[in-house]
C-alpha cells in the first residue's frame, strides 16, 4: 500500500512573557437604602459622586474610573415578603496606576463614603500589555517553529512557507473577593509579584518540495 505524505505540516507552539503589574483595578460597589425609587437614587448618586471627586482629587485619571452596573431593587424580610425599604447600587472599576497609593486612595474613598463603600474585586494589572503580548507571540512562534523543523528532520522533508497561523493568548485571572472597605483600607498592602502571558501559536507549514510517496 502507498501513502502519499500531506503537502503541509500544523504545529503548536507555547510561549509566555512575564512582567510587574503596574495597575491595581478595584471593583467598588456603593449601597443605599431608601423608602422610593428617587429618593434611593438620590441616596447612591450623592455617594458615587463624592467617591468620583476624592479619585479625582487623589490624581486617579477621568479614564480609569468606569461604571460597570447600577440599579435598584426590593428589600426582602426574614420570611421572603417584600418591604416597603429598597436597595440602590452604583459600581465602579477604578485602575490605581501608583501601587504605593492604593491604600492612602482607599481611605480617602471610605471617608467620602463610610459604610456604603464596599470592595467587590481587586486585581492586579498591568497599564499596557502590548509588549508583553508581543514577546509571547514571538516565543510561542519560535517554538513552533522549532517543533516543526524537529518533525521535518524525522520525516525526511524540509519547510517552505508558512500558509497559515493562528493564535489564542491568555493572561492571569483576577482574584475576586469581597469585604468592607473601612476594613480593608487600613490593612491592604499589594505585593505586586509578577503577571505571566501566554501565547499559543498554530502554524502550518508546507513542505518543500514534492509529495512524498511511502509504501
Amino acid at each position: 500500500m502507498t501513502n502519499i505524505l500531506p503537502s503541509c505540516v500544523d504545529v503548536t507552539g507555547t510561549g509566555s512573557a512575564g512582567a510587574v503589574p503596574d495597575m491595581v483595578n478595584l471593583e467598588l460597589r456603593v449601597t443605599r437604602e431608601g423608602e422610593s425609587v428617587s429618593a434611593t437614587l438620590r441616596e447612591v448618586d450623592a455617594v458615587v459622586s463624592a467617591v468620583r471627586a476624592v479619585l479625582a482629587d487623589s490624581g486617579v485619571a477621568e479614564r480609569d474610573v468606569t461604571t460597570t452596573s447600577s440599579g435598584i431593587h426590593h428589600r426582602y424580610d426574614d420570611r421572603g415578603q417584600v418591604t416597603s425599604r429598597l436597595t440602590g447600587f452604583h459600581t465602579l472599576r477604578v485602575g490605581i496606576r501608583d501601587l504605593d497609593r492604593v491604600s492612602v486612595i482607599l481611605d480617602r474613598a471610605v471617608e467620602a463614603a463610610g459604610d456604603a463603600l464596599l470592595i467587590d474585586g481587586i486585581a492586579l494589572a498591568i497599564a499596557d500589555p502590548t509588549p508583553l503580548l508581543a514577546t509571547a507571540r514571538e516565543r510561542a512562534f519560535e517554538d513552533a517553529r522549532a517543533r516543526a523543523e524537529e518533525y521535518a528532520r524525522f520525516a525526511g522533508r524540509t519547510l517552505a512557507e508558512v500558509v497559515w497561523i493562528g493564535d489564542h493568548v491568555s493572561g492571569p485571572e483576577p482574584r475576586p473577593f469581597a469585604a468592607r472597605a473601612d476594613a480593608m483600607a487600613t490593612s491592604l498592602s499589594v505585593a505586586p509579584g509578577e503577571s505571566t502571558v501566554t501565547a499559543q501559536v498554530s502554524v502550518r507549514w508546507a513542505w518543500h518540495g514534492p509529495e512524498v510517496a511511502t509504501p
